[in-house]
């Protein structure tokens, strides 16, 4: 059917899609063989593999409304929204799109021998984009072998859209999409650690290039930057497993763990946005529908905070006004959701007595009360002093002075004592802390269990966390 025959009424319904966002998307399910896919042709960016991953999650989605379709329609605008695609430079999509058609590759799955055999072929066997009623269109179709594994995956990988947007390295997305794959498992299959080169990359085989690259240099320029980006911005924790051969690292897999906390799209029992964070958003022109769909996502918390940056930039006209609130503030998300993570993590680790967490806070608290203790101990202690009479201060003045002069302080200390009095900021401290030790004893500066109990139900947690 071409694209010009469309109805109004079916571009109507593809507005309404379109204005959902990624999380009203059931979870892509891609086969096994699509997750160490090695290029043939040309290198699959990254763009280009989350880009595949938002077509094949659109074609799945339709499949389950009922169209049993070969070539597939959306407008380009739902593509780049489920992409989360931020800039404003839609060719790269465009282009994307259409270096799908030529990229080949060859499918596999990471565990040997897993899933039917794939024919090499192509990402997309056909891909047009055109312009009907001022909306680009964009029709697709997987290869006629392919499709039914592809739609109705038997062995798959459940992933998250929401999370897979927030990855900028192909190496992260294709560890992302391994995890969910053996997250059951925790564990990865084990490969040597060049076969994971070329999936992880995306980039065609070149065996005498690859011979020549040292284990050292892949792991600090794809392996490590692509675990911490996973473990920053998805609910995976991924740790890498070396095996060696001799003196050398021959083999690696990777620890997969399931975090506990929210974190950006992590599916957790449905949270509740506050009235004041739903009313201001709703002064920006944010609906209470989208704001309820972006806590589900990231946690009221992060709401919360985002929301005063977005409304400093929507007051603000530097460098240009913001055109779509809502689009700005799901840029801002993900970074406010892992600020809300890590509270999350501490307050979390503060209930266990005997965590590092823990035991650092009781460290401050301590400290705190102490000093606030010995605070109060010398304005006490100065009290006690003044209340004395005149001719016991001055003969207890001299005894103090005759004192210092006998340790061989520093004759700046006796000679500020001597012209300015105890009083003097320079004195004063050491003055208090003899006259202390002579008129109560040794130990006038060490509180004990009671004295912090009594300043603790005064001061609480002020200060200390």
């Amino acid at each position: 059917m071409p694209l010009s025959s469309y109805s109004s009424a079916d571009n109507e319904l593809r507005h309404e899609v379109a204005a959902v966002g990624v999380d009203d998307y059931q979870p892509l399910k891609k086969p096994v063989n699509a997750l160490a896919v090695v290029a043939q042709s040309e290198r699959i960016t990254v763009l280009a593999r989350k880009t595949y991953n938002v077509l094949l999650s659109l074609a799945q989605d339709e499949l389950r409304k009922g169209a049993e379709v070969e070539v597939h329609r959306a407008p380009l605008e739902e593509v780049v929204h489920l992409l989360r695609y931020d800039s404003n430079d839609i060719a790269v999509v465009k282009k994307h799109l259409r270096s799908m058609v030529k990229t080949t590759v060859e499918w596999q799955s990471p565990t040997t021998g897993e899933g039917s055999r794939w024919t090499v072929c192509g990402l997309l066997s056909q891909c047009e984009l055109e312009k009907v009623r001022n909306q680009v269109w964009v029709s697709w179709a997987f290869a006629p072998a392919l499709r039914h594994e592809l739609l109705n995956p038997r062995v798959f990988a459940r992933m998250n859209l929401a999370m897979v947007s927030q990855l900028t390295t192909h190496a992260a997305v294709f560890l992302y999409e391994l995890a969910c794959r053996y997250q059951n498992v925790a564990r990865s299959p084990r490969q040597a650690w060049r076969w994971w080169h070329d999936p992880m990359t995306g980039r065609v085989p070149d065996p005498e290039r690859l011979e020549k690259l040292d284990y050292s240099f892949f792991k600090r320029d794809v392996l490590k930057p692509a675990i911490a980006q996973v473990n920053a911005n998805t609910d995976f924790t991924i740790e890498l497993i070396e095996h060696k051969s001799g003196r050398f690292i021959n083999e690696i897999q990777f620890n997969i763990k399931v975090k506990d906390q929210r974190l950006p799209g992590l599916q957790q029992a449905p949270e509740k946005a506050d009235l004041e964070s739903m009313r201001q958003a709703r002064e920006m022109g944010i609906t209470d529908a989208r704001v309820e769909k972006i806590v589900d996502t990231y946690g009221s918390e992060a709401l919360a905070s985002a929301l005063p940056e977005l409304r400093r930039r929507v007051e603000s006209t530097f460098p240009a006004p913001v055109r779509d609130p809502e689009r700005y503030l799901m840029s801002l998300m993900p970074g406010h959701a892992q600020r809300a993570a890590a509270n999350a993590v501490a307050r979390e680790a503060r209930k266990d007595p005997d965590s590092p967490e823990s035991l650092e806070i009781q460290g401050r608290r301590r400290q705190a009360y102490e000093t606030a203790w010995k605070e109060r101990r010398l304005a006490n202690i100065e009290a006690d002093f003044r209340a004395r009479q005149p001719d016991s201060q001055q003969q207890t003045i001299r005894d103090l002075l005759a004192a210092m002069e006998a340790q061989d302080l520093h004759p700046q200390i006796i000679k500020r004592f001597k012209k300015d009095g105890w009083s003097h900021p320079l004195v004063k401290g050491r003055f208090l802390a003899m006259y202390a030790e002579a008129t109560i004893g040794a130990g006038w500066n060490v509180p004990t269990d009671e004295d912090l109990l009594a300043v603790a139900a005064h001061l609480g947690d002020a200060g200390v966390v």
